[in-house]
C-alpha cells in the first residue's frame, strides 16, 4: 500500500529540514569566529565541494531517486551496489583534484578549513538519502542523517565558541555522513546479497549516467564558480557579503529539493491522465514555491543575513534580488527535470539546455566579475539558471502530453536508457 502524500511531505520535507536549517545553528559562529577573509574562504571551500560532489555522484543522486522508484523491488539492492561501484571509482581522481583546487583558492592562514569544507560538500555524493528516497523511506533519512546533523552542529557550534577551532565544523559533518552511509549500506547489502557488478560491466554502467552526469557538472559549474571567483576577484568585505548571500541561496534551495523527494514516488505510482496530472501539480507546486521563495529573499534577505553572519557579512540587496529569480528558476527546473523529463527519456534536451545556459553564463561571470564586482556573478548564475529552465519546457509539454494520451513518452532514439 502506498504512503498517503501528506505523510510524504512531512517525511521527506519536515524531517529533512532539521538537516537543512542545521547550519544555521554553527555558520554564524563560524562567519563570526573566521571573519571576512576566513568566511569568504570557507564558502568558497564549499563550493569547490559541491561541484565535486556532482562529479563523484556521477549521476545517481539526480536520476537515481526516479529509477529506483519505477524499478521492481528485487533490482534495487542492485542498482545500489552499482552506484557505490560507480561513485567509489569517481573519488579516485575527484578527492586529489578538490584539495589542489581549494588550497589554490584559499585565503592565507585558512588552507585547511577551506580543503575541509570542500571535502565536507564532496562527500554528501556518497550518501544513501537518494536511495532512501527512491524507496520512500524517509524514517532511514531522519535516523541516519538529519538528527545527528542537528546534534553535529550544536556540538560543532558549542566547541568552535568555546576554542575557535573552526575545523570542527567539516570534521564533524564528514563523521556524520560516512557514518551514516556505512550503517545505511550495510543493512541494505544484508537484506539482499547479490552479485556486484564486473569489471567488463564497468563500461556500460559510465554510460548509462554519463548524460546526466554531464548535465550535472555543467550545473555544478556555474553554481560552484560565482565564490570562489568572488573571493579571489574583489575585496574580502564584499566577498564576504556574497558568501553570505550565496549560502542563504543554496541552504534555500533545499527546500524544492526535498518537496520533489516528497512528490518523487507519488507522481511514479499513477498511470496516463492520472500521472500527468500529478506531474503538473508537483511542476506548479514548484513554481509556486519559487515566487515566494524570491519574494522572502528580494524582501527580507538583508536583514536575515545580518542577523545570522554579523553586520560585517550582511548581504547585498541588489545580489540578493538577482539570485532570487535564479532560485525561482532553479524551483521550477527541479521539477520539471526529476518529475517528468528524466523519468521519460527526455535526458538530452535537459543537457543541451544546461551547456547553453552554462556556455553562457559561466563567461558572463568571468567577464563581470572583475569589472563590476559580486553583482556581475549573480547576474552569470541567474542568467544561466534561467535558460536551463526555459529551453527544455517545449519538450516537457510533448512529455506531459504523451503521459496523459497513456503512450510511453517518445524518448531520444539515439540516446541509451538511463541506468539500463
Amino acid at each position: 500500500m502506498h504512503a498517503p502524500l501528506w505523510h510524504r511531505l512531512v517525511g521527506f520535507s519536515l524531517i529533512p529540514a532539521l538537516a537543512a536549517i542545521s547550519p544555521l545553528v554553527v555558520l554564524p559562529v563560524v562567519a563570526r569566529t573566521a571573519g571576512a577573509a576566513g568566511w569568504s574562504s570557507a564558502i568558497a571551500g564549499e563550493s569547490v565541494g559541491t561541484f565535486a560532489a556532482i562529479a563523484l555522484a556521477f549521476g545517481w543522486t539526480t536520476v537515481g531517486p526516479a529509477h529506483v522508484a519505477h524499478a521492481p523491488v528485487e533490482m534495487r539492492a542492485r542498482l545500489y551496489r552499482e552506484s557505490l561501484v560507480v561513485r567509489g571509482l569517481m573519488a579516485v581522481p575527484v578527492i586529489p583534484a578538490l584539495v589542489v583546487i581549494c588550497l589554490a583558492i584559499a585565503t592565507p592562514g585558512y588552507e585547511l578549513l577551506t580543503v575541509l569544507m570542500g571535502l565536507q560538500g564532496a562527500l554528501i555524493a556518497m550518501s544513501f538519502s537518494w536511495f532512501a528516497v527512491g524507496v520512500a523511506d524517509p524514517g532511514a533519512i531522519a535516523r541516519l542523517d538529519a538528527i545527528p546533523r542537528v546534534l553535529g552542529a550544536l556540538a560543532a557550534a558549542g566547541l568552535i565558541a568555546a576554542t575557535g577551532a573552526l575545523i570542527v565544523y567539516p570534521l564533524i559533518g564528514i563523521a556524520v555522513t560516512a557514518g551514516g552511509t556505512a550503517a545505511y549500506s550495510r543493512k541494505v547489502l544484508r537484506d539482499a546479497p547479490g552479485p556486484w557488478p564486473t569489471r567488463a560491466e564497468l563500461p556500460a554502467l559510465l554510460r548509462s549516467t554519463a548524460a546526466v552526469a554531464v548535465n550535472d557538472a555543467a550545473l555544478g559549474a556555474y553554481s560552484s564558480v560565482p565564490s570562489p571567483l568572488v573571493n579571489v576577484s574583489t575585496p574580502a568585505a564584499e566577498a564576504s557579503a556574497y558568501a553570505s548571500a550565496d549560502k542563504m541561496i543554496k541552504l534555500g534551495q533545499f527546500i524544492p529539493i526535498t518537496l520533489g523527494n516528497a512528490l518523487q514516488a507519488w507522481t511514479a505510482e499513477a498511470h496516463g491522465a492520472a500521472r500527468a496530472t500529478r506531474v503538473r501539480r508537483a511542476i506548479g507546486a514548484h513554481a509556486v514555491l519559487g515566487l515566494v521563495g524570491w519574494v522572502a529573499v528580494a524582501s527580507l534577505g538583508p536583514w536575515a543575513s545580518r542577523v545570522l553572519f554579523g553586520g560585517d557579512a550582511a548581504a547585498d540587496r541588489t545580489v540578493l534580488v538577482i539570485l532570487g529569480a535564479a532560485f525561482a528558476a532553479y524551483s521550477v527546473r527541479t521539477s520539471v527535470t526529476r518529475h517528468l523529463l528524466f523519468p521519460c527519456g527526455r535526458t538530452r534536451i535537459v543537457v543541451v539546455a544546461t551547456l547553453l545556459g552554462s556556455a553562457i553564463g559561466v563567461p558572463a561571470m568571468l567577464i563581470l566579475t572583475p569589472s563590476i564586482g559580486s553583482v556581475g556573478a549573480a547576474i552569470g548564475y541567474a542568467v544561466t539558471e534561467l535558460i536551463s529552465t526555459v529551453v527544455p519546457w517545449r519538450q516537457a509539454r510533448v512529455a506531459l502530453r504523451d503521459i496523459a494520451m497513456q503512450r510511453a513518452p517518445e524518448a531520444d532514439p539515439d540516446e541509451p536508457p538511463l541506468l539500463a
